[in-house]
């Protein structure tokens, strides 16, 4: 019981140091031997040549905020101006696609939710500064601030991409359509909630994602910018693979992580989500494993053991 409690308190401390340590200013060696340079320096250090490239935090910071929310209006437009960007404009293209003059139904199933990433930041504390005035204020660790703004512009990146293909698909369909003017031009827009998952579209991403050496940064991206997951339900310091997986006969693997109906095993365990936004860490793919009903009538090439086991 005693050496079960040790266990316990040094995890503990283990996840509280390894917490709080990550945020810690760390002192950083800029001293180069025949150096020059300003910003990017050039020089020697234990006889080998190396540039050193010093950032200003803040401008970066600051920069990388701006690049986010630019891009962000252009996905999603602006509320001041009234526009609504790549967004608006898929939905325009495919409102007229549906419409019965273009040879379509009269209704549009649309299920692309207006999601502006950057009006999830966290709430404010309110209360006396130390001159006893009433202030907002917003605390953050840094480190973590701007791995979350690197993940929204990778995001945002992705479904700009995305909105881009789709907005392309859509306008070569309408130039092969005949505008019929005895029909109506009325479209009935129906909103679903995009929450409920098409399971047929996520199984078949998955089937193209799954292989030896696949890059968990590369299913995180895509799976934040589909909708599949939501990056404000994680923390940057969180770490997203669990230590041990098991398959439906019970084989383990570490790395694991539950997606759905599917099981996948990195070669990595202890990866932090803000490491892998900001560029610093990745896993790769070693197996991967489905239960459930059968989608499709071909479990295809992705899943030669379809009843549950490791692949591949």
């Amino acid at each position: 019981m005693k050496s079960f409690l040790s266990l316990i308190v040094a995890l503990l401390l283990v996840s509280v140091f390894g917490c709080s340590s990550r945020h810690k200013a760390k002192d950083l060696d800029t001293k180069l031997e025949n150096e020059a340079g300003g910003a990017q320096k050039v020089g020697v250090r234990d006889g080998k040549m190396v540039v050193l490239s010093r950032v200003d935090i803040v401008e970066k910071l600051r920069t990388v905020q701006n690049e986010t929310y630019a891009l962000e209006d252009k996905v999603y437009g602006t509320r001041k101006l009234g526009s609504l960007g790549l967004y608006g404009e898929l939905k325009t293209c495919e409102r007229q696609r549906a419409s019965r003059q273009r040879g379509g139904s009269g209704t549009l199933v649309w299920s692309e939710p207006l999601d502006r990433l950057t009006d999830k930041e966290e709430e404010m504390k309110i209360g006396l500064d130390e001159n006893k005035e009433l202030i907002g204020l917003k605390d953050e660790y840094l480190r973590d601030r701007l791995e979350r703004f690197q993940g929204y512009k990778l995001i945002l990146q992705k479904r700009q991409d995305e909105f881009t293909d789709r907005i392309e698909n859509c306008q070569t369909a309408l130039k092969d359509r005949e505008v019929d003017e005895n029909q109506p031009s009325k479209v009935m827009v129906q909103e679903i909630n995009k929450g409920s998952l098409d399971k047929e579209e996520l199984n078949q991403f998955m089937c193209g994602f799954v292989k030896e050496g696949a890059s968990l940064k590369t299913f995180l991206v895509n799976a934040f910018a589909k909708g599949w997951l939501s990056l404000t339900d994680f923390q940057m310091d969180q770490s997203l693979l669990s230590a041990e997986i098991k398959d439906k006969k019970g084989k383990s693997k570490s790395g694991g992580l539950l997606f759905n109906s599917w099981k996948l095993a990195f070669d990595k365990s202890d990866v932090k989500l803000g490491d892998i936004l900001s560029g610093n860490s990745d896993a790769a793919l070693e197996a991967w494993s489905f239960e459930g009903s059968p989608f499709g009538n071909s479990l295809g090439p992705c899943l030669k053991n379809p009843d549950g086991q490791w692949n591949p």
